[in-house]
């Protein structure tokens, strides 16, 4: 009973967070006061890829798990994909998400916690690198069409390139460190053996050094996944009568996913919304209001697969006490 009253909760919390984010986004698109006027075929289609964008993360996640040598099947990764996308819904950056993950799957792979956490982080990676290197192709191919968009358009873009090219540098400078002989260099004479973390980290970075197939593996769903992600959002745009091309929306994307996905909103509400505004408006003329309704269409198709989670938490095994997150938090 009391573990029901306390996902109701945030249930609750989540609610309010969402009405919060969503108070601060201009709606003035005439189909958001006409929910019938939506083109439902389209609406299908966005659910459709939104789901199978949840199966492609988890099969992402599978791969470094597997990596790291932990047995999970298949459909317990997608079933924790989609509690991950519950918990993302009323939290910055997604980290109440990853950090479900990692407790959750601590209960089924005891011990195993630091291996678990770099798997969720080297998923995290993976995103990182699939996304920057779409958005600088993207660049590369569309070069035109983004280099002279409005001022605030063109500052959004330069940040993205900094950004993402800042995240691609930090990635190579992880497995850098990691690598055996300069890992080597750095702990010899026991220089850091009072911090053992210090040294296990690096390792088991190195795991997917050594593991490749695994780790490639995941990379390639993550691109896959990325074009589901954001055909979800196209469709989101059809939905609400916009008329702007594949190519805009995939050149939008990436950089809107990207600074979304930065701690400074929850679940990136309002700031995706804006980044579409400014950015569908510079590449294809999209009226502000149509952009915005494409926006929500797009999130909610998503959030359905993020709701449908609710049904897994509920279960028993799938709840999480006080217990589980005292115990994920030590070191």
């Amino acid at each position: 009973m009391k573990a029901t009253a306390v996902f109701l909760l945030k249930l609750a919390l989540t609610a309010l967070c969402l009405w919060w984010a969503f108070s601060k986004v201009e709606i003035d698109h005439p189909l958001l006061s006409r929910p019938g006027a939506l083109h439902p075929g389209w609406l299908a289609a966005g659910l459709g890829f939104a789901g199978l964008t949840v199966v492609l993360q988890a099969l992402r996640w599978w791969c470094f798990l597997k990596g790291q040598g932990l047995e999970v099947r298949p459909s317990r990764t997608i079933e924790l994909t989609m509690i991950d996308g519950l918990f993302s819904l009323a939290s910055v950056s997604g980290i109440g998400g990853s950090a479900a993950r990692v407790i959750l799957l601590m209960r089924e792979q005891p011990g195993r916690k630091l291996v678990i956490a770099m798997a969720v982080t080297a998923d995290h990676l993976a995103g990182l690198v699939s996304i920057a290197i779409l958005f600088f192709v993207m660049s590369a191919a569309r070069f035109d069409a983004l280099a002279d968009p409005s001022v605030l358009g063109r500052g959004v873009i330069e940040f993205a390139w900094f950004y993402l090219g800042g995240g691609l540098a930090m990635v190579a400078l992880i497995f850098v460190f990691a690598s055996p002989p300069l890992h080597r260099r750095i702990h010899a004479g026991g220089r850091f053996d009072r911090w053992p973390m210090m040294k296990r980290i690096p390792e088991l970075y190195d795991v997917y050094r050594r593991n490749w197939r695994h780790a490639l593996g995941g990379l390639g769903f993550s691109f896959v996944m990325l074009f589901s992600f954001f055909t979800s959002y196209f469709c989101g745009l059809r939905a609400v009568g916009g008329t702007a091309s594949y190519a805009d929306v995939m050149s939008a994307m990436p950089v809107i996913d990207a600074v979304s996905g930065m701690p400074v909103s929850i679940a990136g509400v309002g700031v995706r919304e804006k980044l579409f505004q400014v950015l569908l408006h510079d590449l294809a003329g999209v009226p502000a209001g149509t952009a915005v309704a494409a926006s929500l269409a797009g999130f909610a198709c998503n959030t359905f697969w993020a709701l449908c989670g609710a049904f897994f938490f509920l279960r028993k095994q799938d709840r999480i006490r006080r217990s589980d997150v005292e115990e994920a938090g030590t070191p």
